[in-house]
């Protein structure tokens, strides 16, 4: 089961951000003036004539400011604002950074207060506050009700955090009367993991260096980490692209060989990673 939280990156890039092209500026004014001055087109073909070069520079001053224009639009998108900006969206939501807090998890909570704020007791409700209980601490949050009246919030710790103390400060926040709906029973408890066995044989090019299978170990181990949240599946896809670098020809993935369905409640991780290299 995919996570159904909207990933931001993957939006398109918004009308409002216009493509720059320098060349499709410079040759826009080079055709303005030869219409309104036909007497310098011969003048105008050699690009390194004065006339020519001050077009170019205007055109690349146009330049500079389009590229302004755009860095103040992006400034006012969630998914592009960074910095002070996103803490000046932020508080239109009332949504301050914490202490040493990345623009990334400013976001999410920013986010997830737009949503909350419609209904309380929704699902949007409650992850937001599990959140708010411990923002710098949570990676993922899910919300499922399998049954009426019963509300399940599974909290998933970052991984350098002390997973049991993130629940005890989830539960006092989300058991506040101020927070839970007099109608709703509350389970809150921790994600669960799926352990997965990660065995490949890679074979090298012809001049590859054999160091290079820390270097993949420690970058498979790195990205995972980055990316897996509660209902994230692993596909042996994802596998092959992260084992596939430079140097690499060719992979063979004895395991998993199938995708890893993972529940709301679950997230991925890997119980070993086991790397053979082949030449050949």
């Amino acid at each position: 089961m995919a996570n159904q939280s909207i990933d931001l990156s993957t939006l398109p890039a918004p009308n409002i951000l216009e493509p720059l092209d320098f060349e499709s500026l410079f040759q826009a004014r080079k055709q303005r003036f030869i219409e309104l001055a036909p007497e310098y087109a011969e003048a105008l073909a050699l690009e390194s004539s004065p006339l020519a070069i001050c077009l170019q520079v205007e055109s690349y001053r146009e330049l500079l400011l389009r590229q302004r224009v755009n860095e103040a639009a992006a400034a006012n998108l969630l998914a592009t604002s960074q910095g002070a900006d996103l803490e000046h969206l932020g508080a239109f939501y009332g949504v301050a950074r914490l202490p040493d807090e990345h623009d990334e998890t400013l976001r999410m909570r920013i986010r997830n207060s737009t949503i909350a704020s419609s209904t309380a007791g929704s699902a949007a409700h409650y992850r937001h506050q599990a959140i708010e209980a411990a923002p710098g601490l949570i990676k993922d949050v899910s919300v499922q009700s399998p049954g009426d009246g019963l509300v399940v919030v599974t909290v998933l710790a970052k991984f350098d955090a002390d997973a049991e103390q993130v629940l005890a400060q989830v539960k006092e926040r989300l058991f506040d009367d101020s927070v839970k709906m007099l109608t709703d029973t509350l389970e809150v408890r921790l994600a669960q993991p799926v352990w997965v066995d990660v065995e490949a044989e890679l074979y090298l090019n012809t001049h590859a260096s054999e160091l290079i299978i820390n270097k993949l170990e420690q970058t498979l181990q790195d990205n995972w980490l980055k990316v897996t949240t509660l209902g994230w599946d692993l596909t042996p896809s994802w596998l092959h692209a992260q084992l596939h670098s430079t140097g690499i020809r060719h992979i063979e993935l004895l395991a998993p060989t199938q995708l890893i369905d993972v529940a709301a409640h679950q997230y991925v991780m890997p119980k070993s990673i086991s790397l053979t290299l082949k030449r050949g």
